[in-house]
């Protein structure tokens, strides 16, 4: 449950960091590769899932065989899991 909690508060805090950083340094936008907001929230999530040296699916007993795969999938994990709590609460707001 602990680890749930985690990826949704990582989520959000990389949804705040994207817009933070988007609308304060707009040049970010012409990236080709990552020029859609979503793009970005999930780079900025792999980004805070490396930097805070979490492992969201080595909890669940997922083990990789390389530690790049456990943050990547730990980084998507974390921005799946925000877009999806964002989505209930959107739905609930109606």
């Amino acid at each position: 449950m602990y680890t749930l909690a985690l990826a949704v508060l990582l989520g959000l805090v990389a949804s705040q960091v994207t817009s933070f950083v988007l609308t304060n340094v707009p040049a970010l936008n012409k990236i080709p590769v990552l020029k859609t907001d979503d793009n970005w929230f999930i780079a900025a999530s792999i980004l805070l899932v490396w930097l805070t040296d979490v492992s969201i699916l080595g909890t669940f007993g997922m083990s990789a065989s390389a530690e790049w795969i456990d943050i990547v999938g730990s980084g998507l994990a974390v921005a799946g899991l925000a877009n999806g709590v964002n989505a209930v609460l959107n739905w609930l707001d109606k």
